[in-house]
């Protein structure tokens, strides 16, 4: 490794006490050293603040956290080569003495190298925050996914186990992910000859409804989550693009669907028996979600995106309507409080609503990054969102909910 990257050799100091420690050896060919140093810079710069990492390459070694106590620790190996006959460089990580993944890249694509380099680092990274996520060793914030690929609109199971978001990480394709909190374990449920969208727990937790493409337009499919491509149910009708699930109960959906006007509310039984809902007064309605038997959905009225409930009665009431934008609704477990993502402070965050007090306040004002799709755990007490940093693609995050009464600062409209 060149000596440029000693200056790099930094050592952050945390107060509290960190679970996981990642030790990596870095190894590459002469011509792939600028990949190497970028990837070591890129782990050090992105490493949460509860992991020690150590990095050790040609006699070099580089520590983040180090002073940190680590209760588990990771031994990986990284090595790159390039190829000049293909004008290629591959990229692998092992550990425990088998490769567990690999990637390439060739400066003919048309994908960035920054790309390149954020996927080459994204496995020890997601590693270590999923044991900090597992060990719940984190403070307000704690990013999830680090890989280059678009991963947003985020569902908790109803026990808490899962959570299910969309990746595109697995060739291009968007798919659903299904990550294990219990284990910290991440895996993919492909549905070949589609790509999906918001992952919906049905309120047992054995089953998924999502948006996809699987008969080459946008329907609402119902799947379990076990063998989950062989038993895929067909919800919505008609050549219209339909999106946006949500369970109304264990046996119905709701879903929404383009007419020749704009578009309109369904519900649907799992036996494929569908319903109108007579939402009057919008000139279009997107996202909704349920809680008890209420409605809560995003409603366009001139170029104004709010949020509104349609209530058991049939009547609609507004909750969420101001001068910017709202979108995204998301109730938590007890039905107090509502997430949603409104572009008040310039950009995208995640703000909360009491919906008993009416008193507003930011979860994530602190990120400085367009946030967006949050929802609760069943318990209340995170929220997983996605969040944009930069040039990439949005990542899965979890923030700690809270109160302004918490003791943490509070925020305010502008």
């Amino acid at each position: 490794m060149r000596r440029p990257l000693v200056i790099l050799l930094l050592t952050f100091v945390v107060s509290c006490f960190a679970y996981v420690g990642l030790k990596i050896a870095l190894a590459s060919d002469e011509q792939s050293k600028k990949v190497l140093d970028d990837v070591a810079r890129s782990i050090l710069l992105l490493v949460p603040e509860n992991v020690r990492v150590v990095l050790e390459a040609d006699q070099v070694k580089l520590t983040a956290n180090e002073h940190i106590a680590v209760e588990e620790e990771f031994t990986l190996s990284f090595s790159v080569t390039y190829d000049a006959t293909k004008n290629s460089y591959y990229a692998s990580w092992v550990e425990s003495g088998n490769v567990v993944y690999s990637c390439s890249y060739s400066p003919k694509e048309e994908r960035p190298y920054r790309d390149f380099v954020r996927e080459c680092v994204h496995y020890p990274l997601e590693k270590a925050a999923l044991r900090l996520l597992v060990k719940n060793a984190f403070g307000k914030y704690l990013r999830i996914t680090y890989h280059p690929s678009v991963d947003e609109y985020s569902s908790f199971s109803p026990d808490g186990k899962y959570f299910a978001f969309i990746t595109d990480r697995l060739g291009g394709n968007r798919n659903i992910a299904l990550l294990d909190l219990q284990q910290g374990s991440l895996r993919i449920l492909p549905v070949y000859g589609s790509s999906e969208y918001f992952p919906r727990f049905s309120p047992d937790g054995t089953r998924l409804a999502f948006q996809g493409s699987l008969h080459g337009f946008w329907n609402i499919y119902v799947m379990p989550i076990e063998d989950h491509a062989k038993n895929i149910v067909l919800i919505s009708a008609g050549n219209a693009p339909a999106y946006s699930p949500a369970w109304f109960d264990a046996n119905t959906l709701l879903y929404v669907q383009d007419t020749e006007t704009g578009n309109a509310m369904y519900r649907a039984t799992l036996a494929r028996r569908r319903t109108k809902l007579n939402i009057e007064g919008f000139d279009m309605v997107f996202s909704p979600t349920v809680y008890g038997q209420t409605i809560y959905f995003v409603g366009l009225k001139e170029a104004n995106f709010g949020i509104y409930a349609l209530t058991p009665e049939g009547s609609v009431v507004c909750i969420e309507d101001g001068f910017y934008n709202e979108h995204d609704p998301a109730i938590s477990p007890d039905g107090r409080y509502l997430a949603y993502s409104c572009n008040c402070l310039g950009y995208y965050a995640i703000w909360v609503k009491d919906l008993q007090t009416g008193e507003k306040w930011c979860l994530t004002e602190g990120l400085k990054q367009d946030t967006f799709y949050p929802s609760f755990s069943p318990d209340g007490r995170l929220v997983g969102f996605s969040a944009s940093e930069g040039f990439f693609e949005p990542d899965i995050w979890f923030v700690r909910f809270f109160k302004p009464s918490d003791a943490q600062e509070k925020s305010s409209l502008p």
